[in-house]
C-alpha cells in the first residue's frame, strides 16, 4: 500500500478495535473516499487487506461491512489463542532475558498503577500489549504475527460480547503470569495464561445489543 493507503488503513483499523466502528457497520466505499478525500481506489484496496485481517467481511453485491464474530467464531479465537499463548508462555519462561523481565514487569506495574483511571478501550488494549510482549518474549516471530492477528479479532469480539468490568481482575492475572515467566515456572506460566484467558471467554455475554455508529466525518474528525 502507498502512503496514503496506509493511513486510512491503520485509521480505520482504529476505529473497529476501539469499537468505534461497531461490528455490523457497512462501510460504504463512496463515503469512506469523501471522509478522506481521495478515489475510491485506495479504500477498495484498504478494505480488502481488512478482509483479510478478517476485520471486515465484504459480501458479493452488497459491500462492505465491519466483521461481526458469531459465538462460534468467537469460541474458536480463544481456543486458538489458549494453544498459542500455552506455549508462548513456556517459551517465555526458557527464553527471556533479564532486560525483557525488567520491561514486561514495567508493563504490568504500570498497568496495576493506572487501570482504574483508564476507560474500558485503554484497558482492553493495554491488555493486548501485555499479551503481545509475551508473545516477543517467546522468540518465535510466527507466534507474535498470528497472536496480533488473533488479539485484534479479540478487541471485536469484546467489542459485541463483552461487559466492561473485568479490568483489575485482568491486571492481577497479568501479574500472577509474570512472576511464573520470572520463576522460570513454565507449567504454572501455561496453567495461568489458559485459565486467564478462560475466564475472559467465560465473561463474555452473548446478547450484547450492537449500537449504529456516528458518520465517517465524526469517527475520522475529517471535516
Amino acid at each position: 500500500m502507498n502512503s496514503k493507503e496506509s493511513e486510512i488503513y491503520k485509521q480505520i483499523k482504529q476505529a473497529i478495535i476501539h469499537q468505534k466502528l461497531r461490528p455490523n457497520t457497512q462501510l460504504v466505499e463512496k463515503e469512506i473516499a469523501e471522509t478522506f478525500g481521495v478515489s475510491r481506489t485506495p479504500v477498495r484496496n484498504v478494505l480488502r487487506r481488512l478482509s483479510y485481517e478478517r476485520l471486515v467481511k465484504i459480501i458479493e453485491n452488497k459491500g462492505a461491512f465491519v466483521a461481526c464474530s458469531s459465538v462460534e467464531e468467537a469460541k474458536e479465537v480463544f481456543e486458538m489463542r489458549r494453544i498459542l499463548e500455552a506455549q508462548a508462555v513456556r517459551r517465555a519462561c526458557r527464553l527471556s532475558t533479564k532486560e525483557q523481565l525488567d520491561e514486561l514487569e514495567k508493563m504490568v506495574q504500570h498497568e496495576l498503577k493506572i487501570y482504574k483511571d483508564l476507560d474500558y478501550i485503554e484497558a482492553i488494549q493495554m491488555s493486548g500489549d501485555f499479551h503481545l510482549k509475551v508473545a516477543e518474549l517467546a522468540g518465535n516471530t510466527y507466534f507474535y504475527k498470528y497472536l496480533e492477528d488473533l488479539i485484534n479479532l479479540t478487541y471485536v469480539i469484546i467489542s459485541i460480547y463483552g461487559r466492561g468490568n473485568e479490568e483489575k481482575s485482568t491486571c492481577l492475572h497479568h501479574l500472577h503470569i509474570f512472576d511464573a515467566i520470572k520463576q522460570r515456572d513454565e507449567d504454572l506460566a501455561e496453567r495461568l495464561a489458559t485459565e486467564h484467558l478462560q475466564e475472559i471467554e467465560e465473561n463474555l455475554h452473548f446478547n450484547e445489543e450492537l449500537q449504529i455508529p456516528a458518520s465517517f466525518s465524526e469517527i475520522f474528525d475529517q471535516g
